[in-house]
C-alpha cells in the first residue's frame, strides 16, 4: 500500500510531495499527472520567469488579496507565510528577489529555477512521477482509498492529496463525484475587458501607471496599472477588479459598463480648477497640445478630442462646459465590455471544492479522515501578482505536515 498519492503535478503538489518526503524519507509517494507536462502553471507564470509570491508580508495586507477564501486561508497563512516561502527556496539553493511593485521572482528571472528546486529535489527512496495517468474514481475504505486509473489499473494508498488544478467546466473534478463533495461552480476570474469596435483602439500599447477602474452599479473598484490593447483593456487593475467581479460578471454574461479615473489622486474640482488656471496663466496655447496632467501625451489629446478641446485654436476660446466635459472624461471615462479575454500566463478559476468541506488546520477533508486538498482545486483564488502561488505553497505545506504525521 503507497503512504500517499498525489492527484496532480503542479505547484501545490510538487510542493506538498518535497515537504512529506523530507520529513519522511522512506515514505512512498506517487504523483499522478494526466497530461505529459508538470508544473506547466510555473513554468508560464510571469512570462516565463515565476511569480513566486509577493512581497507582502504584513498578514491582514496579504489576506485583502484573495477575493474568495480569505478567512479560511487566515489559518492556512498562519503556518506558512510568505516569509516561509522564501526561506524555503532559499534552502533549496533559489535566492527570490522582489520588484517595485511587490512581485517576487527567482534571480535568475527564470521559471525553470523554480521547477528544478521542485522537482529534482524531491529526493525519496519510493518517490514516483507517472505522467498520463489519468483518476477515474478514488473510493474510500476503512483505512485507505483506492485510486482507479484509466485501463482497470488499480493504486492503494494510505492517504490522497488531491492537487488538480481548477476546473473550468467542473468536468475535471468528476473522479470524486461519488464522494459526494459540495463543488461551488467554477467561474474564470484574472480576465481582460473586450469592449468591441472601440474608438480609443488606436492608443493599443498605451498604459497609465496609475488609474482606478470602477465596475458601475457596484461599489467595487481597484487602483493600479492600466493597458490599453486592440481588444479593450488590460493591466492589474483591470484584472483585479475581474477577480474579485468574477461572479457578477459570469451572471451579467460579460456584457457590464466600467469607468476608468485616469487621475485618481485628484478630486474632479481639482482637475476642473486646475485647467482653469492654466486656462488663464496661457491663454494663447493650443489645448491637445498642453499636456497639464501626468498622464502619456496621447491620452491627453483623446480626452481633449472626446471632450471637445481639441477643436479650439488656443485655451482662450475654451468654454467651461468643455472644461467640464474633459473634466468629467479624466475622472471617469465609461466603457462598455461585451466580453472577456483569459489573462494566459496566470488564469485561475473560482470555485473548487466548498470550503466547507475542509479543515484549515490541516487541509483534510472533514468526512474522509486521510483525503486532503491543496492548491487551486479548492473554493481559493487570489489575484495577480504571485498571490496563487502562496496559496498553493502554504496549502500545500499544511497537508504535507499533516499526512507525514500519519505515515
Amino acid at each position: 500500500m503507497i503512504d500517499l498519492v498525489i492527484v496532480g503535478g503542479g505547484a501545490a503538489g510538487f510542493f506538498a510531495a518535497n515537504e512529506v518526503l523530507r520529513i519522511k524519507p522512506n515514505a512512498s509517494v506517487v504523483i499522478l499527472e494526466k497530461t505529459g507536462k508538470v508544473l506547466a502553471k510555473v513554468k508560464i507564470s510571469g512570462g516565463g520567469r515565476c511569480n513566486v509570491t509577493h512581497n507582502l508580508l504584513d498578514f491582514n495586507e496579504l489576506l485583502k488579496n484573495y477575493p474568495r477564501g480569505e478567512l479560511w486561508l487566515s489559518e492556512v497563512f498562519k503556518k506558512f507565510s510568505v516569509k516561509d516561502t522564501l526561506n524555503w527556496f532559499e534552502n533549496k539553493g533559489v535566492k527570490i528577489k522582489a520588484e517595485p511593485d511587490g512581485r517576487m521572482f527567482p534571480e535568475s528571472n527564470d521559471s525553470q529555477t523554480i521547477i528544478d528546486a521542485l522537482q529534482k529535489k524531491v529526493v525519496g527512496n519510493q518517490f514516483e512521477l507517472r505522467t498520463h495517468s489519468t483518476v477515474k474514481n478514488i473510493i474510500p475504505q476503512k483505512g485507505k482509498f483506492e485510486v482507479l486509473l484509466s485501463e482497470n489499473e488499480k493504486i492503494v494508498a494510505k492517504n490522497v492529496l488531491i492537487s488538480s488544478g481548477g476546473s473550468p467546466t467542473g468536468n475535471g473534478l468528476a473522479y470524486i463525484n461519488s464522494m459526494q463533495f459540495e463543488i461551488v461552480p467554477p467561474a474564470p476570474s484574472l480576465f481582460t475587458f473586450n469592449v468591441k469596435n472601440h474608438n480609443w483602439v488606436d492608443l493599443m500599447g498605451l498604459s497609465v501607471t496609475k488609474a482606478k477602474v470602477r465596475l458601475i452599479g457596484t461599489d467595487l473598484e481597484f487602483s493600479g496599472p492600466v493597458l490599453i490593447t486592440h481588444w479593450g483593456f488590460s493591466g492589474p487593475a483591470i484584472l483585479k477588479l475581474s477577480s474579485f467581479a468574477a461572479r457578477i460578471l459570469q451572471e451579467k454574461e460579460y456584457k457590464f459598463n466600467f469607468s476608468i479615473d485616469w487621475i485618481p489622486d485628484s478630486s474632479i474640482e481639482e482637475v476642473q480648477n486646475k485647467m482653469i488656471n492654466f486656462q488663464k496663466e496661457y491663454p494663447k496655447k493650443k489645448p491637445d497640445q498642453s499636456p497639464i496632467f501626468s498622464i502619456p501625451k496621447r491620452l491627453w489629446e483623446r480626452i481633449c478630442k472626446e471632450s471637445g478641446l481639441s477643436g479650439y485654436f488656443n485655451w482662450a476660446e475654451a468654454g467651461n462646459k468643455k472644461i467640464q466635459l474633459a473634466s468629467q472624461l479624466l475622472k471617469g471615462t465609461v466603457f462598455k465590455a461585451e466580453g472577456k479575454t483569459t489573462y494566459k500566463e496566470e488564469f485561475v478559476t473560482a470555485g473548487g471544492i466548498s470550503l466547507k468541506e475542509i479543515n484549515a488546520e490541516t487541509c483534510e477533508a472533514k468526512r474522509y479522515s486521510g483525503l486532503f486538498f491543496a492548491g487551486e482545486v479548492m473554493d481559493v483564488d487570489g489575484v495577480t501578482g504571485g498571490f496563487n502561488f502562496q496559496a498553493a505553497w502554504s496549502t500545500g505545506f499544511v497537508a504535507a505536515t499533516a499526512i507525514s504525521k500519519r505515515i
